[in-house]
């Protein structure tokens, strides 16, 4: 058995902190969830696209949640990312899947993931984090192993 381990649904997010987000194969996965018609749906790929989507959308949703919590209470930007991260968390509940076909349901999880990095983008160019946890740094940075500290 490989060393290399895939996590393509943590429900209740016990991983999300020890891993990095890997944007690209999520973006090309949301890309291609998005140009399925009715007609080319791989039907057999809508649910294992789904809870790929929906997890990776619950890391990105706790990365944000974690970086408005470090915001200033009086900064300018906090009261629209407590309202994105408010409707990701009612687009990611149970009932917002139940309202919507298979095909829409995977659509509407990428859209959602390209939403949730969209925030995290205009917050980052906006307020820079220094110390960030090993999930919300790309590339290379992404594999360090730093200590995390209490606080």
């Amino acid at each position: 058995m490989s060393g290399f381990h895939s996590v393509v649904h943590d429900p209740d997010g016990r991983l999300g902190h020890e891993l990095p987000l890997d944007r690209e194969p999520h973006f090309r996965l949301a890309a291609s969830v998005l140009a399925w018609t009715p007609k080319t749906v791989p039907v057999a790929d809508t649910a294992l696209a789904v809870l790929e989507l929906t997890g990776h959308a619950r890391l990105l949703r706790d990365e944000l949640a974690d970086r408005i919590g470090r915001l200033p209470d009086d900064c300018e930007p906090r009261q629209l990312l407590t309202y994105s991260l408010g409707e990701a968390n009612r687009r990611l509940s149970p009932a917002a899947a139940s309202l919507c076909g298979d095909l829409a349901h995977a659509q509407n999880r990428a859209r959602l993931l390209q939403a949730l990095y969209g925030a995290l983008d205009r917050l980052e160019a906006e307020h820079p984090v220094s110390g960030l946890s090993p999930r919300s740094r790309s590339g290379a940075q992404a594999h360090e192993v730093r200590p995390l500290t209490g606080g």
